[in-house]
């Protein structure tokens, strides 16, 4: 049989593409005459998957004595309209939205909007599942629901499907990070609407709306970026024409009542002109639409139709009016070659107003902050087990619930906690059933991985940070299986919900573990018959990308317990590495690094804020921090002390009031503080309740003046200001408000000498000032703070009386020599915190029986420059895999560390080997680079690269679409 040339099979690949012509292809053309001013009209609609309805009822348009709209109608309207119309124009985003109304179409609805996206009158923006939010979204949750909508959009409209510009205009502030990752995945655009307002003003009087923003400082990429002329993504005000608003129509019958063509064009062309006098090109961007708008798309369309008609007709007005996208805009400007100023910096805090600060909503419902962060870990550990054992296409389908569950909660309205109280459930309900999808997928891969073995049986417990795990609760002998979703082994403590003071814990090879058994810390806070009366310590170590096998078995013989002491007075808990020494009222006083015998001072307490009320014209909210008096108020100084010592675990339980309570432990092995906090029930007030907002505070003796740095969704690191900002001139309207930053996992003060870093388990709100860091854990707020949520933070918790939260801190002293070093690989480490599954089988030996009780699925630790971001499957039986290269230019100390280092991929798995890959960029739905045709392989019809080793750069996400080979 006759070969094909290589240059024929490529032709044809691609060839189906190249018929498309997408939005950025079709554009209608601006004016040429540099006196005229091009109108860019953009028709979109702004749809929020959940907020004050949940992401269903928007759908389907319930409940709508809340909000009288429903999504499906949205597409259905506008894809009528526009086949009406080839010249007019529509920009869609949220790809959840989008799915769903794909989903639930027959075959002529779908072809027709397959039709006009692959014809350019409609462009796909944002790309994403929905439209996360940027300060409290972690960066590789945003990756997977970026990953999830652009895979889905790929799948339905090909090349017209790869979204090309960045669509943020709902988030409350901007992070470097979501543009470097916009960046990274090829767009030539990012366009938004919420910037600080004095930013904003400076703005305006610079002409410099328009720039490009520095994206990252180790990569060198920029990414042309734009700020609305408004202070919103709606019409000019009087030209809203959706049935959701009170403008008047063009009226254009002369001999009609209400005739208006005139005044409606003066008004437009005033506008126009208003708006291009304070942009640096010729071309303005009109953003037709809003919330939830276009449930009627006819009233839009007929009265742009007829505004873009009349305003053209007169060419002495110099305005040209056409439909548009933003990609068509983005390229009329490029085409003007303006000079642009650059961005290096981030846009948070957002604030609104002089006391608007929207920083509330950095700490808003922590406990779901919390269950999304567990999920978003738990989501990276199946999706590496469905692809090590290749499981069928049910559990595949598991995945994807969570896969999906995931996205929707990176919502701007559902990881910030700023959806109404039910919305919020709704979202709890879709995340808690997707984790509950990955105790199918551990069992299967149990059973997939150890043929000839009994079912294993293992039940996930959702609340053992309650050491509450109701399938073991009463059984003497059980089985744990600990996972490991890291690259690296796990070589830490665990801690296990029992029943009994006395028991035996043996590891996979039946060998004795180092193990410590202590009373739960009583609390009235957790009271739930289903605690455990104990719980046990276990250090152990967890292969990387694998499990180990642990047995607890009763004993009659008491092993050696710790010491428990209520003495007041000075103390001091140690282990390996650190001795912390605490005051006679039980304070953390003091922290001594035994390598170095170096002592430094640190002192830990929790304060509160109380808010502005509603007497007031911006109380505190789910979005607004406010608070009364710019001096928080000291908790009670009389603390209750347990203190536990042992071989395992040192730890200082302290009852602070009612409802604040925490354990300060040092772990076995480590040389960090780990601080696990519990905040609540906060009191209600019967009479004039007063909002609270909890925070701790850490006292050091370092000296980082006004200086202190927070991380970028959990990646760079962004220097921030006391009492300062970098893009303008700093005001003091809210002294304690205007300087919280977001801390979604770390943050940091350094000197001359020293760094003391905080690494959290969920996102807050932290702010630095001269050695004190503080952190604001928990908030319940009694008033609306008047931005459309229109309902009190005061979340109800387990009975009612109020939530109770709980989290935790890290806490680590380091030279700065070393802090990246030790800073970068724990961030990691804290988010991929070990997943346990439990057997309640209390015959140990039958559930050993022809399993292995041990296994890694990679061959040996990938370095400590690289982290194993993504192992997921994906289409057509490929896996997609990424490595990140963790360090950063952090400063000097980080040299060591963040440089180029060259890797092969090709013979680190257990189960199968890389045999071919194509590099991709970031979002998986492009080529990274051109071809290299000396790369080139051709295997059943399709043309990819060979694997190579290769060079990954400090910062790097390297992506990559694999065939695997298994063994």
């Amino acid at each position: 049989m006759k070969k094909i040339p290589l240059f024929f099979l490529i032709f044809s690949l691609f060839f189906n593409e190249s018929l498309q012509n997408c939005a950025w292809d079709s554009c209608h053309e601006p004016d040429p005459d540099p006196n005229v001013i091009t109108a860019h009209l953009i028709p979109h609609t702004h749809d929020d998957l959940g907020w004050i309805k949940t992401v269903d009822q928007y759908y389907w348009g319930a409940k709508p004595e809340l909000v009288p709209v429903g999504v499906q109608y949205i597409y259905n309207t506008v894809i009528d309209e526009l086949l009406k119309n080839p010249e007019r124009r529509f920009s869609f985003a949220e790809t959840g939205f989008l799915w769903r109304w794909y989903s639930s179409n027959g075959d002529s609805e779908r072809h027709q909007l397959q039709r006009l996206v692959k014809t350019g009158q409609i462009e796909i923006i944002g790309g994403g599942w929905v439209q996360n939010d940027e300060a409290t979204s972690h960066y590789i949750d945003i990756i997977d629901q970026m990953t999830l909508g652009l895979q889905k959009l790929s799948q339905i409209f090909g090349e017209c499907g790869k979204a090309v510009t960045g669509w943020q205009i709902d988030p409350f502030g901007h992070s470097r990070e979501m543009a470097n990752i916009y960046a990274q995945m090829g767009y030539k655009s990012l366009y938004f609407a919420r910037i600080h307002y004095l930013e904003k003003e400076l703005r305006l009087k610079n002409k410099t709306l328009e720039f490009n923003w520095s994206t990252s400082d180790d990569l060198e990429t920029k990414l042309f970026t734009g700020a609305f002329f408004n202070d919103n993504y709606g019409p000019p005000e009087g030209f809203c024409w959706d049935t959701l608003c009170g403008d008047d129509p063009i009226m254009d019958n002369e001999y009609m009542e209400g005739f208006n063509v005139d005044e409606k064009v003066d008004a437009f062309v005033a506008h126009v002109k208003k708006q291009a006098a304070h942009q640096a090109t010729n071309q303005v961007m009109l953003l037709m639409g809003s919330d939830f708008q276009y449930t009627n798309a006819n009233t839009w369309y007929v009265n742009l139709d007829k505004l873009i008609k009349y305003v053209n007709a007169d060419s002495s007005k110099k305005v040209k009016v056409i439909y548009s996208t933003p990609a068509c805009y983005t390229k009329a400007v490029e085409k003007q070659k303006p000079t642009l100023s650059e961005k290096t910096d981030d846009f948070f805090p957002y604030a609104s107003g002089n006391h608007s600060y929207w920083t509330g909503y950095f700490t808003s419902r922590p406990a779901f902050k919390g269950m999304i962060r567990r999920a978003s870990s738990m989501l990276q550990l199946a999706k590496q087990l469905d692809v090590i054992a290749d499981l069928g296409p049910e559990d595949d389908s598991d995945v994807e619930i969570l896969r999906q569950a995931s996205a929707l909660v990176q919502h701007h309205d559902a990881v910030t906690g700023t959806a109404k109280e039910n919305v919020t459930r709704d979202y709890e309900k879709q995340l808690a059933r997707g984790m509950s999808e990955v105790e199918v997928v551990i069992n299967d891969f149990m059973k997939k991985m150890n043929p000839g073995s009994l079912n294993s049986n293992l039940v996930l417990c959702p609340l053992l940070n309650e050491t509450i795990c109701t399938p073991v609760k009463d059984v003497d002998n059980f089985t744990v299986v600990i996972f490991n979703s890291n690259g690296r082994c796990f070589n830490g403590t665990i801690r296990i919900p029992y029943g009994n003071p006395y028991a035996d814990v043996k590891g996979a090879n039946n060998e004795s573990l180092n193990y410590q058994i202590e009373e739960t810390f009583q609390v009235n806070q957790l009271k739930n018959e289903n605690r455990s009366k104990y719980e046990i310590h276990v250090y152990l170590r967890v292969p990387q990308l694998g499990y180990t096998t642990i047995t607890v078995e009763k004993i009659d013989k008491p092993e050696e317990s710790s010491k428990k002491n209520m003495d007041v007075g000075p103390f001091q808990i140690g282990n390996e590495f650190l001795t912390a020494g605490f005051d006679a009222q039980g304070y953390l006083s003091y922290v001594i690094d035994k390598t170095n015998n170096v002592k430094r001072s640190i002192r830990q307490e929790f304060f509160y804020y109380e808010g502005v009320d509603s007497k007031d014209d911006q109380p505190s909210g789910a979005y607004i921090f406010r608070p009364k008096a710019q001096q928080p108020i000291a908790l009670s100084s009389q603390l209750t002390l347990e203190i536990k010592k042992g071989s395992v675990v040192n730890e200082v339980r302290q009852k602070v009031n009612q409802w604040v309570s925490q354990v300060i432990r040092l772990p076995k092995g480590k040389n960090y503080l780990e601080f696990d906090w519990i905040v609540g029930p906060i009191p209600k007030e019967a009479r004039y309740p007063i909002t609270k907002e909890i925070v701790t505070r850490y006292t050091t003796d370092v000296h980082s003046k006004n200086q202190s740095f927070t991380d970028s969704n959990g990646r760079q690191a962004i220097e921030r200001f006391y009492d300062g900002a970098t893009s303008f001139e700093y005001s003091d309207t809210e002294p304690v408000a205007g300087n919280y930053y977001p801390i979604t996992s770390f943050g940091y003060i350094k000197d001359g000498r020293d760094q003391f870093s905080i690494i959290t388990d969920r996102s807050q709100g932290m702010a630095a000032s001269n050695g004190v860091v503080e952190i604001m854990i928990h908030r319940r707020c009694f008033y609306d703070d008047h931005f459309g949520v229109e309902e009190a933070l005061d979340e109800p918790g387990r009975d009612g009386t109020g939530l109770v939260a709980m989290g935790k801190h890290i806490a680590l002293f380091t030279d700065l020599a070393t802090s990246a070093k030790q800073l970068r690989p724990l961030v990691l480490e804290t988010f991929h915190a070990p997943v346990l599954a439990f057997s309640a089988n209390q015959n140990l030996d039958k559930f050993r029986f022809n399993r292995k009780p041990e296994y890694s699925g990679l061959k040996e630790e990938l370095p400590p420059y690289l982290h194993l971001l993504t192992l997921e499957k994906w289409h057509k039986k490929l896996a997609l895999i990424r490595f990140e290269h963790i360090y950063h230019d952090d400063g000097p100390q980080s040299d060591p560390y963040a440089k180029a280092e060259v890797f092969d991929e090709k013979e680190i798995f257990t189960n199968f080997d890389i045999d071919v890959s194509k590099l991709l960029l970031l979002g998986g739905d492009r080529d990274r680079e051109p071809p290299k045709f000396r790369w080139y392989r051709i295997k059943n019809g399709r043309v990819t690269i060979q694997s190579l080793p290769f060079t990954i750069e400090p910062s790097e996400i390297r992506t990559y679409e694999c065939e695997l080979e298994r063994k």
